[in-house]
This record gives C-alpha cells, sequence and structure tokens, in this order.
C-alpha cells in the first residue's frame, strides 16, 4: 500500500528538481540576454530571445519560449531594458499525474540600465 504512494512522492521530487533547474537556467539565460541588449541598446524582443535561446541551449525543458522587453527611463534619466521571459517547463514524467503539483509555467524578469 505504501508503495504508490512512494513512488509518488518520489516522482514529485524529481519533477519538482527540473522545475527549479529550468527555472534557473531562464534566470540565467534572461539576465545574459538583458545584459547583451543593453549593451547594444537595442531592446528588440525577436534578437533577445534569440540571446535566450542559445544561452539555454537545445536540451534545456523550457518549451514556448515568449519574451516581451520594453526600454523606459527612470526618475534619474537612465535608460533601461526590461525583459520577461515565460515558458512551459516540460519534464518528460509525471504528465496529468502530478498535475495537482501546480503549473509548470515559469516566468522571470530582468532589467539593466544603458
Amino acid at each position: 500500500m505504501g508503495i504508490p504512494l512512494l513512488v509518488l512522492v518520489i516522482m514529485a521530487g524529481i519533477h519538482f528538481g527540473l522545475v527549479l533547474k529550468t527555472r534557473h537556467q531562464l534566470g540565467d539565460a534572461t539576465n545574459h540576454a538583458t545584459r547583451l541588449a543593453a549593451i547594444a541598446r537595442n531592446p528588440n524582443p525577436a534578437v533577445i530571445r534569440t540571446a535566450i535561446q542559445d544561452r539555454l541551449g537545445p536540451s534545456t525543458g523550457c518549451e514556448n519560449l515568449n519574451v516581451t522587453s520594453s526600454s523606459a527611463r527612470d526618475a534619474f534619466g537612465v535608460n533601461r531594458v526590461d525583459v520577461n521571459a515565460r515558458c512551459t517547463v516540460n519534464t518528460g514524467i509525471g504528465g496529468q499525474l502530478l498535475s495537482f503539483l501546480g503549473t509548470s509555467e515559469i516566468s522571470v524578469r530582468a532589467s539593466m540600465p544603458y
């Protein structure tokens, strides 16, 4: 009776760990792409999205990557680029069985002055 529960707990732990790993990778890639955009002074979302995908590489679990960006000037007159990146995590395990854990959609933000 306890074996199915143990398997479910182990699968949930693996799923949670993969989601956290992917969130960390997306955060790193978004920060990197935001810095590149600030250096180039080019807040074009297509260019930023390409930089994020290049940094993530082909083996990430991040699917349906959506990137938005904007540039703004703060109260001190400093321009900045703001980037929001969102994706769905495909862990490859659990599927509908682990849907009770919540959505596997992750979102990160980054901002960099230029």
